[in-house]
């Protein structure tokens, strides 16, 4: 699932009119399982190497796949989660609660769209990695019709958060999400046919 999808389910799950804390929380926890990906991807190309070095050889290594399990595994949200509940009477209690919900979000989402790109969703404990019959990219694995659905949902739940959210910015945002789903693949059907 694209990471905007990611973003606008999160945030149709669980963020709510009037909790910027909770909201906040939502939106950073929704992310954080991507940025491992998006830095590897900004470092390497500054250093001049092609997406084919990111996609082909840099993200498969023991390292990398060791730090994206951190940021995309169901106990380190378990802990994140576990540690709000303590401190919920604190200010950053309850959040962090919602930071571990939207983060569970995305790595259940991604569970059941990565052929052999997946990620350790159980690590420190293990290293398996489920390798679904299913891609959220991948031609040969579906991806045409799982890239339709998922941009389905994407836009469902920007339409959900366009009428929970009446702030301009946030409608904005919503609009151009909308847009992106419309027009990114009309592009590509209207270039290459």
């Amino acid at each position: 699932m694209n990471t905007q999808t990611h973003l606008l389910l999160a945030s149709a799950l669980l963020a709510k009119r009037g909790q910027k804390a909770r909201n906040i929380a939502v939106v950073a926890g929704a992310l954080l399982p991507d940025v491992p990906v998006f830095a590897l991807f900004g470092i390497a190309s500054a250093m001049g190497y092609t997406s084919q070095d990111v996609f082909g050889d840099f993200y498969f290594r023991e390292e990398m796949r060791n730090l994206m399990g951190a940021f995309n595994s169901f106990f380190v949200a378990a802990l994140i989660a576990a540690t709000g509940w303590v401190w919920r009477e604190q200010w950053w209690g309850w959040p962090m609660v919602f930071f571990a919900a939207a983060m569970t979000v995305h790595a259940v989402t991604d569970l059941p769209v990565h052929v052999d790109d997946g990620h350790r969703h159980f690590w420190p404990f293990s290293s398996f990695v489920f390798n679904s019959p299913l891609s959220y990219w991948d031609r040969s694995h579906h991806g045409g019709v799982v890239s339709v659905v998922g941009a389905g949902l994407g836009i469902i739940c920007a339409i959900v958060l366009w009428r929970r959210f009446p702030v301009t910015w946030i409608r904005v945002l919503c609009g151009l999400a909308i847009t992106a789903y419309i027009a990114v693949p009309a592009y590509w059907i209207w270039m290459f046919g």
